[in-house]
């Protein structure tokens, strides 16, 4: 855990990436409890400033079962906006319950009551 790095040099390091495209990608989506940013293609999956990153799975199977060739395009939705980068649930869906686990990294456990 010592060399994961935190979640704003993520993003800040994606940020530089995507600078360094000269805006060819952006920052689509966020999720700040994997420690993680997924970077995009603005010209496939930026649509009238929408992030459509998702993947909708009954069409994407469907398409699978025809046998039929497809592409990303006919099967992606958008970004839900709880996930979208800048967002301020910052990628944790509000209809799921977050659990804050109390972390004692490093920190020697307290002996036992004699």
């Amino acid at each position: 855990m010592k060399n994961v790095p935190f979640y704003d040099e993520v993003t800040s390091f994606s940020s530089a990436l995507c600078d360094a495209r000269q805006g060819e990608y952006g920052l689509a989506c966020a999720h700040e409890h994997s420690c993680s940013v997924l970077l995009a293609n603005k010209s496939k999956y930026l649509r009238d400033g929408e992030w459509c990153t998702w993947i909708d799975y009954d069409k994407f199977q469907d398409l699978v079962a025809a046998g039929k060739p497809f592409v990303s395009e006919d099967y992606m939705v958008p970004t839900p906006s709880w996930a979208v980068y800048g967002a301020q649930e910052k990628g944790f869906n509000p209809n799921e319950t977050r659990v804050r686990k109390v972390r004692n990294h490093g920190k020697k456990p307290n002996p036992p009551d004699r």
